[in-house]
Parts: C-alpha cells; sequence; structure tokens
C-alpha cells in the first residue's frame, strides 16, 4: 500500500494526527490552487482554510485514497467558486499589495506576473498540470470535462503563457533565445 494511502486511511478512521500530515504535505498545492482562481490574499486564506475544514468532516467519503489529491483539489476550487459566488454583488476595493504578502516562493516572479495576467481558466489550468503535477486525466476529472478539452484548455493555456511572457520580455527588452 502507497504510504499516501496508508495515511488517508488512518485520517478516515480518525486519526487527527495523519489528516494533519496530509494538510501539511498538500498545503502548496491548496495555495497555488486557490491563488489560480482568486486574487486577494486574504480571500486565498479563507478559501484554503475552508476547504481544509470541508476536507476533515468530507474525509470519509473519498473511496479510493490514491485520487486524495484529486479529491482535495476540487474541495479548494469549490470553495474558491463559493467564495466567489458569496461575493458577488459586493464592490470589490481595489487596493495596492499589501506589504509582506505570501507568495510562492518557489515560483519565479516572472512567472508568477505572466500567471496573474492570465484568464482564469488558463490559470488555473497551468497551475494545477504544472505547479501540482496534476495528470490531464485527473484535471479534466476534477474540472467535470473531457479529456480532449483539458488538453485543449492546456495547449492555449501554455500558447497565451508564452505569448504573454514573450510580450513582456520584449517590453522589458530583454531576449533569452539566440
Amino acid at each position: 500500500m502507497r504510504s499516501i494511502d496508508r495515511w488517508v486511511r488512518k485520517a478516515q478512521n480518525g486519526d487527527k494526527q495523519a489528516f494533519v500530515r496530509l494538510m501539511e504535505e498538500n498545503e502548496l498545492a491548496m495555495y497555488r490552487t486557490a491563488k489560480a482562481i482568486l486574487h486577494n490574499e486574504t480571500d486565498v486564506e479563507d478559501a484554503v482554510q475552508e476547504a481544509v475544514c470541508r476536507a476533515f468532516y468530507k474525509i470519509h467519503t473519498i473511496r479510493q485514497p490514491k485520487f486524495f489529491k484529486t479529491w482535495l483539489t476540487r474541495v479548494v476550487i469549490n470553495c474558491c467558486y463559493d467564495l466567489l459566488r458569496q461575493q458577488k454583488g459586493l464592490l470589490p476595493l481595489e487596493v495596492l499589495p499589501e506589504e509582506g504578502e505570501s507568495e510562492d516562493r518557489d515560483t519565479p516572479l516572472d512567472v508568477q506576473r505572466v500567471l496573474a495576467e492570465l484568464s482564469e481558466n488558463d490559470r488555473l489550468i497551468l497551475t494545477l498540470f504544472y505547479l501540482n503535477d496534476l495528470p490531464v486525466k485527473e484535471i479534466a476529472k476534477m474540472l467535470s470535462i473531457s479529456e480532449g478539452a483539458a488538453k485543449m484548455r492546456l495547449s492555449h493555456g501554455r500558447k497565451k503563457f508564452r505569448e504573454t511572457y514573450e510580450t513582456r520580455e520584449q517590453e522589458a527588452g530583454i531576449s533569452w533565445r539566440r
């Protein structure tokens, strides 16, 4: 039995330490997923916190522990969309980023900036595939789309990322190509 399977089974049987370990191992993936959908750092933190709570109470519903990461990512996505639905109708305040704002330290700043400029669909699919290391098949299941549609979205996201990145390079007068 894989290690992750064992931890999920323990958590399903009420082992709180096993649950905490699963959350710690997936903390960065949850943050990246929420950040791909939400722009406000406070909203990202709220969505991740809500996802952890939901996961705690619903972990017993997982039938196949090998899909834990996919299941948890879906929980995060649902929490993000729930938060957006709650905020619909509220006027967003345009605020400058706070000093000391938490950033994904494993992803270079130029990549983070380009991802932030992309549409939500492009940002989400690229984050799930490249930053969270999820296979296309699981992403398709998670987003309730066909595998072909997931591949098309990934291809579109790559193209948009490349175009945006190259535009930024040209504006900055930087060329990495020879």
